[in-house]
């Protein structure tokens, strides 16, 4: 008996290893947004560390020039923050076309997955019906032949 054979196996091949990129890719977009993320919650931490506590302010004699320079440091942070809370939004809708992509991919995987399966069945249904056939010839070859010898 002849093994199954799905004549489309190297398309499939294809569309797998196109999803996988789509995968990967996608993958890659999830972990620079959670970069960018991360990085902001230092700079944040990095802003909230230069604001000076109340107490500091009312002790002692205070150095306008460092207060100044703290201020535009603190400026310069917040402006970082909105710089990187914008490429998140770029970002992610380019995440958001990735996925999508890789929703495309993977139900092109799917249907030939299916229909392999159902070429599979079909054949297998063809192979059994076939061995029915050449049963049923030898069973009948059987019987004349016992019919005939007596």
């Amino acid at each position: 008996m002849s093994q199954f054979k799905f004549r489309l196996q190297s398309v499939q091949v294809l569309r797998k290893r196109t999803r996988d990129q789509a995968a990967e890719s996608y993958r890659q977009a999830q972990l620079a947004i959670t970069m960018l993320e991360d990085e902001i919650q230092r700079t944040l931490e990095e802003h909230a560390s230069y604001t000076p506590s109340p107490a500091s302010l009312t002790q002692g004699a205070v150095d306008p020039q460092r207060l100044l320079e703290a201020q535009r440091y603190q400026m310069h942070l917040m402006q970082q923050v909105a710089h990187m809370r914008s490429q998140i939004t770029l970002i992610e809708q380019e995440a958001a076309k990735r996925k999508a992509t890789l929703v495309k991919c993977e139900q092109a995987v799917r249907s030939l997955e299916k229909l392999e399966d159902h070429q599979r069945e079909q054949w297998q249904a063809d192979n059994q019906l076939r061995a029915q056939i050449s049963l049923d010839e030898w069973a009948g070859f059987r019987y004349w032949n016992a019919e005939e010898g007596s």
